[in-house]
């Protein structure tokens, strides 16, 4: 197992400094660099060359259920959006078989649409 730190925050609408990228943030970007991985291998194992990828993701989230504001919209996203601009050595229509073969191999994508049981341990002194 690989362990690594990163420094997060939240905006000020939500009682931080805007240090980093907030959870949220993150889930969003995980998703992102796994489908443009994913992208690269299914190209290249069709000899594909790609000139470009471009990701914009977006996630739609009513802060109030995390805030314990209002107990009716859900904690998380209700939605995310991604939208690819990919350019390469081949039609649109190969192009476009490559993002949705990518999206088929894609871990995080897979993560994310079908959910995965989290155990939840706690220690105290």
């Amino acid at each position: 197992m690989r362990r690594s730190s990163s420094t997060a925050g939240e905006p000020a609408i939500l009682l931080g400094t805007d240090t980093g990228p907030n959870p949220a943030e993150y889930l969003l970007h995980a998703l992102a660099a796994c489908l443009t991985t994913s992208i690269v291998y299914v190209a290249a194992a069709r000899n594909v060359e790609l000139t470009s990828v471009e990701s914009t993701l977006t996630g739609d989230m009513d802060v109030r259920g995390a805030l314990g504001v209002d107990d009716e919209p859900r904690n998380g996203f209700e939605r995310i959006g991604v939208a690819f601009r990919v350019t390469g050595n081949a039609p649109e229509e190969k192009l476009r078989e490559v993002v949705e073969r990518a999206r088929k191999r894609s871990a995080v994508y897979d993560m994310v649409t079908n959910g995965v049981p989290v155990a939840i341990e706690v220690a105290t002194d």
